[in-house]
């Protein structure tokens, strides 16, 4: 029985990495949840563009009494994350 060579074959595709698989995935729920003038995508350019923000910034900034929903909607799907900074919460873009 011949033995077929062991590493990449002549002509073969690479197959992409973890972490692309991983950005495209992302990207593509990104796309899917956060649809353009939503208050999800305004919520998310607001972490993005000032990373550690407080959760009374951002209901200040978009002019709402409670953002808890948006916020925990975006944690759900992998969006941003949530720090504790000692009594204070942040939050960061994943």
């Amino acid at each position: 029985m011949k033995r077929r060579p062991q590493g990449s074959k002549a002509g073969a595709k690479a197959t992409p990495g973890l972490k692309a698989i991983e950005n495209r995935a992302r990207s593509v729920k990104t796309a899917k949840l956060v649809r353009p003038g939503s208050d999800l995508e305004k919520t998310l350019a607001l972490i993005r563009t000032h990373p550690g923000i407080r959760p009374s910034e951002i209901n200040r900034l978009l002019n709402r009494e409670e953002s808890d929903g948006l916020r925990g909607t975006l944690i759900k799907h992998g969006l941003i994350r949530k720090e504790k900074d000692g009594s204070a919460t942040r939050y960061y873009p994943a």
